[in-house]
C-alpha cells in the first residue's frame, strides 16, 4: 500500500532527525540485512546496544506509522 510506504518513509526521516543511530540500525538491519553482531562491529558498540536500539526504533516506527495512518 503506497499510503503505508509513505508513512514509513516519513517516520524513518523523522527518526533520523531525532536519533541518527537508530535510523542507521533500521537501514542496516532491515534494508541491508546485516545481523546485530555485524552492526555492532561496524558501529563499535555492544550487541546489546544494537538490540536495544532496534527495539526502540521498531517501537517508534510502529507508533508513528500507526498514528499517521489513523489521522488520515
Amino acid at each position: 500500500d503506497s499510503t503505508e510506504l509513505t508513512a514509513i518513509g516519513a517516520a524513518l526521516d523523522e527518526l533520523a532527525t531525532i536519533d541518527p543511530l537508530l535510523a542507521d540500525i533500521v537501514d542496516l538491519k532491515f534494508f541491508c540485512g546485516f545481523t546485530v553482531a555485524e552492526i555492532a562491529a561496524m558501529k563499535r558498540v555492544s550487541e546489546r546496544t544494537i538490540e536495544r536500539g532496534w527495539q526502540k526504533a521498531r517501537l517508534f516506527l510502529h507508533r508513528t506509522v500507526r498514528n499517521d495512518l489513523l489521522e488520515e
